[in-house]
């Protein structure tokens, strides 16, 4: 079973307890629901996609489905249960998709407009901007700032820009 957001509408500014938001959510390539939460706690609503095709009733023992699924399928670590998981469920795995969804529009903004660094030995401690228009990073100046990167840091940093979009939102949100 997979399932992605499309159209996602995010607002921050009123996101207290949960995330504030809302979104299609689509499963295994098909819109099924809208999918949200208001952002001051509880749990997220959904509603029957209209480009969904089955019927009120269908749909809504689909939905069932897909919260029974989530719980007996998937599972989270959690400092809250001795057994350090707990059962998933249908509001966490959107809101894993959600945070995909953010960061990599995040490292695909700060990778728009700036050459991001991290050093290899330490990338935990944070990363390093250096704006294209401030040091007029072009395509074919690429080799002067990787010169410079060297002279810098040696053979010790890794630029998310050298790396396909997937692999460097997967280092961004390990480091």
């Amino acid at each position: 079973m997979k399932l992605a957001l499309k159209k996602v509408k995010y607002a921050e500014h009123a996101s207290q307890e949960t995330s504030n938001f809302v979104a299609d959510l689509y499963v295994d390539g098909k819109p099924f629901a809208i999918v949200g939460n208001d952002g001051i706690g509880g749990c997220d609503y959904h509603h029957r996609h209209e480009k969904c095709g089955l019927s009120h009733n269908e749909w809504n023992k689909e939905l069932e489905h897909l919260f029974k699924w989530h719980k007996e399928n998937t599972t989270y670590e959690t400092e809250y249960d001795p057994r350090g998981y707990s059962e998933g469920s249908l509001d966490i795995t959107v809101g894993e998709l959600l945070d995909d969804y953010l960061t990599t529009k995040k490292v695909k903004s700060l990778m728009s407009r700036s050459m991001i660094v991290f050093e290899k030995d330490d990338p935990k401690s944070g990363y390093y901007k250096y704006g294209k228009k401030r040091y007029n990073i072009t395509k074919d100046k690429m080799g002067w700032f990787n010169n410079q990167m060297y002279k810098i840091f040696k053979d010790n940093w890794i630029c998310l820009n050298h790396m396909p979009l997937e692999e460097a939102v997967a280092f961004y949100k390990a480091n």
